[in-house]
């Protein structure tokens, strides 16, 4: 059960783009923060895999820690 007052599936009833998002899955105590880090064109990403042609072949975490890691406090 969440506690959080965002739905994340009613996120296009939303008019102007979050910057932050805020979710907990399952029964976990913790909320996990997620940001807006970066709006790419339609014709840079894959559709189906949600990836850039220089993350082909990377997971999520790869990707993440290649270009967005480099302020995280989460550790």
């Amino acid at each position: 059960m969440t506690v959080s007052d965002l739905d994340p599936t009613l996120v296009s009833n939303y008019p102007e783009k979050k910057y932050l998002l805020h979710f907990q899955w399952g029964t976990s105590s913790k909320v996990y923060r997620y940001a807006l880090v970066e709006e790419i064109n339609f014709n840079e990403i894959n559709p189906r895999l949600k990836q850039k042609a220089d993350e082909k072949n990377l997971t999520q975490k790869e990707i993440w820690e290649n270009k967005y890691a480099k302020n995280n406090s989460s550790n």
